[in-house]
């Protein structure tokens, strides 16, 4: 497997510190537990534990072997101290009382240390109080907060966040997402101004003034700060743009074979499949990321002609030591040339798939809105051929949204369907996104899609996808909302402003939560404190720098989502270099996933061939 750690010190901030930081903390955690152990971890964790430590680190602090959690009975255990490293969650909980409560009938004696991330709840303690087990466990907690995932991207990988948010009315994210912002800012220094829109993202910020208040004068420093603005971007402010196809490089590895952890399996079908790591280490993949997928051929065509000729001309006597070794230097990127080769082959057989011309086609046209009964037509039609569910409740997700509800006359016969071929048990996942607003009947009034659209022009044409001009190359002709925003943030105060940027704040109005603007600073006494950034005269007329923006997305952000910001970056006019911070990398796929219940889960693996369910 070709696993390279990203270079976490060559973007605008050095990221290396959060790594450095989580390494210490995971090497203090095992040596906490003397000798040699047995290290158990759940399955989610052992994906982004590996951009933290390889195994040769977990090694040389103890570990002997590790497991994957299950409610199975430790059996040839030869250590006696057991380490579990998990989320804090019941499930995982109630999976390391079985475990634990089997071994023991075995007669096995072992120690248990147990240490939540990214915190100790209590929760999580009562299940090992109701199980009887409480007494055989010592706990702790590995305060794991940001996983540096590329040299500007950082992830929180709080995978159902965005559904605790909006269906459970679970808000621990909030502080979690919080709680790793204060900890750049330990690193970094306070960041000067802090921005945003949406209900989350006002509690995120007012958690973060509580928790500079607490501090009091140990709080991070203010003045000189290597982030100069944090942007908030609420999920619930912008659902519909990861429900929407990604069309950047990235984004369509992400939606036809799907990133985890930063890295792609490849293979055909029956044979072996071989793991790829993919960031900024792979200067090859540096290059494509954030290209239109239709640019992608041309690039990988130039960059194997230009090494084709220099092979020929390294032929020739004239050719001196020092342009040989540039050229060796050269061939080095051939092996990732041919992977993303094959990775480009790859999604093109998945994207020249009718049923994906037909989803990618129903899209525009909701995002239009034009042809709405075409499109419910085309949904069922894709239904009746079996499609993907997830595809089916994202394009029904999408029409929502866009049209202010599904058309009365459709919402019926729609979700009848649904039932009719992936079975009644969606009738929970249907009442889920119902209950999370992702899903309603049309009850008439002027949708709010519309005017948003027009205000911050969401849809433009004839984007030119080799040399664009505009992020709406990401989702072809689309512009992501939440990248609209950004930009509204950056210029709003700046005194850069324009007619069209009043427009935006009247539609910002149909935006559901509030708009904030607010300087992070220390009065007199030095007590941290929060002031209205427009209560600051010439704030806006301050030197043209080159800023640092972090921008922050609660509930998750898409791999198009970031190569916009990427592009923006680029931009002469916005003067800004790009960090990302979410709650989680995901798409339209697995944020909707996150709304299945158990039941259905079970449901759904059981009518898979070959399933030990069935």
């Amino acid at each position: 497997m070709s696993t390279p750690f990203p270079n976490l010190t060559s973007g605008s901030v050095p990221l290396s510190r959060i790594r450095e930081d989580a390494r210490k903390s995971l090497v203090e955690a095992l040596d906490s537990v003397r000798g040699k152990k047995v290290l158990i971890l759940d399955r989610k964790v052992s994906g982004f534990l590996g951009l933290i430590a390889e195994v040769p680190l977990l090694k040389e602090h103890g570990v002997d072997r590790l497991l994957y959690l299950s409610e199975e009975p430790l059996q040839g255990i030869e250590v006696r101290s057991v380490v579990y490293l998990v989320r804090s969650r019941i499930e995982n909980a109630q999976l390391i009382a079985q475990q634990i409560l089997r071994t023991n009938k075995l007669g096995t004696k072992l120690e248990y240390s147990v240490f939540f991330m990214p915190r100790r709840t209590m929760v999580c303690e009562k299940v090992f109080q109701e199980e009887g087990i409480f007494a055989d466990v010592t706990l702790a907690e590995y305060p794991l907060d940001f996983i540096p995932f590329d040299s500007d991207i950082l992830s929180l990988e709080l995978d159902t966040a965005y559904k605790e948010l909006v269906l459970d009315g679970d808000t621990s994210s909030l502080y979690y997402t919080a709680r790793g912002l204060m900890q750049l800012q330990g690193l970094y220094g306070t960041i000067g101004q802090v921005k945003g829109k949406g209900p989350h993202a006002l509690a995120v910020k007012n958690l973060l003034t509580l928790m500079r208040k607490e501090m009091g004068t140990k709080a991070p420093r203010t003045g000189g700060g290597q982030i100069d603005t944090l942007v908030l971007v609420d999920r619930t402010v912008d659902p519909l743009t990861p429900l929407c196809t990604q069309l950047t490089y990235e984004g369509l590895v992400d939606e036809t074979l799907h990133i985890k952890n930063g890295v792609v399996q490849l293979g055909a079908e029956g044979q072996k499949q071989q793991k790829f790591a993919l960031n900024s280490a792979d200067k090859v993949y540096q290059e494509l990321r954030d290209l239109s997928f239709a640019a992608v051929g041309p690039k990988l065509s130039e960059r194997a002609k230009t090494l084709q000729t220099d092979y020929k001309g390294s032929k020739g006597p004239e050719r001196s030591l020092a342009e040989l070794k540039d050229f060796a230097a050269q061939l080095k990127s051939l092996p990732n040339i041919t992977r993303h080769i094959n990775l480009a082959e790859a999604i093109n057989r998945a994207i020249s798939r009718q049923n994906f011309r037909d989803r990618v086609t129903v899209e525009q046209s909701l995002l239009d809105g034009h042809s709405i009964d075409g499109c419910c037509e085309t949904i069922e039609t894709l239904m009746y051929q079996n499609e993907d569910l997830m595809t089916v409740l994202r394009l029904l997700c999408i029409l929502s949204h866009t049209q202010g509800g599904v058309p009365r006359k459709h919402w019926d016969v729609l979700r009848r369907e649904v039932l009719h071929t992936y079975g009644h048990e969606h009738v929970l996942t249907l009442a889920a996104l119902q209950d999370a607003g992702l899903l309603k009947l049309q009850q008439g009034g002027r949708p709010t899609f519309p005017v948003v659209k027009k205000a911050f022009r969401l849809l433009l044409d004839n984007v030119n996808d080799t040399d664009p001009t505009d992020i709406a190359y990401t989702y072809a002709g689309y512009a992501p909302l939440s990248i609209r925003l950004v930009e509204h943030a950056l210029r709003s105060g700046s005194g850069e402003g324009s007619n069209k940027d009043s427009a935006m704040d009247e539609a910002l109005k149909a935006i559901p939560g509030a708009t904030f603007d607010v300087l992070q600073t220390v009065d007199e006494h030095g007590l941290p404190v929060e002031q209205a950034a427009s209560a600051v005269r010439g704030l806006g007329a301050r030197d043209k720098k080159r800023r640092v923006v972090l921008v922050m997305f609660i509930g998750g952000v898409t791999f198009a989502e970031i190569g916009a910001l990427r592009f923006l970056s680029t931009r002469p006019e916005v003067r800004s270099d790009f960090i990302v911070a979410t709650t989680k990398l995901n798409n339209g796929t697995s944020m909707l996933e996150t709304f299945l219940e158990d039941v259905v889960t079970e449901a759904m693996l059981s009518k898979q061939p070959g399933s030990v369910l069935t």
